[in-house]
């Protein structure tokens, strides 16, 4: 059996994408399972114990040159290589032009996507012949694993985690950041405040107060962790206020960054490829919503919990608020009580046993 899974960007999207590959491992464990990722996203998909091969397509590349003779020289030998290979079953997760096109390129008996009613782009249709429609209300990473169980008429059930693959001694990098001395706290909390947009973002001001909150509450020390210089100047300002109990953490490769998350008591972040990242371990996670739905993309399980900020101007949406990117205040997060996050926080740590199991890794 050889499938193939089309899921090009982003690296968020791939990560929800995850259980989807693992249900086909499951059902499939001598298959050859690959996918097709852009170029800069290879290492995260090569870095996952149950796919076969990460087929790399440099997109980006490509459009940036795209009317030079070199790229299509590219584009050309990329088809001619991708063809060589003729797949049993096809999936386009993805579900926009740029995906249909890889996958009506793909040599494939059946070839499965999104319905009319949930695909990205319609002509994403024209590439596939097997159509499915999540129902409404799931979750991100059952909208894709719904397709997998059409598909091959299979109930299995959604089983979180999964280890990507580092080295020894990445593991011994890791080891030696859980040594600080500023580490020595009971609750190690890793906090992620950083998201692609500005809207998605907690004020310093109540991150500051929850954190505090939690150094009193639950005797925790933080580790920081950022992704581009703006939010390297966020959690920076952040540690100075905790600087006997909290560490920045330089930037680490997404699978080294999960190793650390095992290894963590607990994880605080917004909607972020780093919350995503952080459901696929066996942490809890507890973040924050605003502009985006907590019901369609937090982390499924007990072990995540979400805050699903108001939005004040009466907009209801079922995946992301229609203007997330031009909303001039973001009041839907920017405005949550401090004693109503508090409240919310301790309700779910305390009513799930966290605060009196072994979750701490100490």
């Amino acid at each position: 059996m050889k499938i193939l899974i089309v899921k090009t960007s982003s690296l968020g999207d791939i990560i929800h994408a995850f259980p989807a590959l693992q249900l086909l491992r499951r059902l499939y464990p001598d298959a050859q399972i690959d996918w097709v990722v852009e170029k800069s996203f290879v290492e995260l998909i090569e870095s996952h114990p149950d796919l076969s091969q990460a087929i790399s397509i440099p997109l980006k590349e490509w459009r940036k040159q795209f009317w030079t003779k070199r790229t299509w020289q590219a584009m050309a030998q990329w088809i001619k290589e991708f063809r060589q290979v003729s797949y049993q079953l096809v999936f386009d997760l993805q579900g926009n032009s740029k995906s249909g096109l890889i996958t009506k390129l793909a040599k494939g008996k059946r070839k499965i996507g999104f319905g009319r009613q949930t695909v990205s782009e319609w002509p994403n249709l024209l590439a596939t012949k097997e159509r499915y429609n999540p129902p409404e209300g799931a979750n991100i990473r059952e909208d894709y694993l719904f397709l997998i169980q059409k598909t091959l008429d299979k109930q299995e059930s959604h089983q979180a985690g999964v280890k990507l693959n580092v080295s020894f001694e990445q593991e011994q990098k890791i080891a030696q950041i859980l040594h600080s001395p500023y580490l020595k706290k009971s609750l190690k909390v890793m906090v992620c405040p950083g998201s692609n947009w500005p809207n998605k973002q907690l004020t310093l001001d109540t991150f500051e107060k929850f954190l505090s909150y939690l150094s009193s509450q639950y005797d925790a020390c933080f580790v920081f962790i950022w992704g581009t210089l703006q939010e390297k100047k966020i959690v920076g300002e952040l540690t100075a206020k905790f600087p006997e109990t909290s560490l920045i953490v330089e930037r680490l490769t997404l699978p080294l960054l999960q190793t650390l998350m095992f290894k963590i008591d607990l994880v605080i972040s917004v909607d972020s490829l780093a919350l995503h990242l952080a459901g696929t371990t066996s942490t809890p996670t507890y973040s924050i919503f605003g502009p985006s739905s907590a019901k369609k993309y937090k982390p499924l399980g007990l072990l995540h919990e979400a805050f699903q900020g108001l939005c004040p101007y009466g907009n209801v949406f079922e995946k992301r608020c229609p203007i997330l990117r031009t909303c001039p205040t973001g009041n839907c997060i920017k405005n949550i009580p401090i004693n109503t996050l508090v409240e919310h926080f301790s309700k779910w740590w305390l009513n799930n046993g966290f605060a009196k199991s072994n979750v701490y890794h100490n």
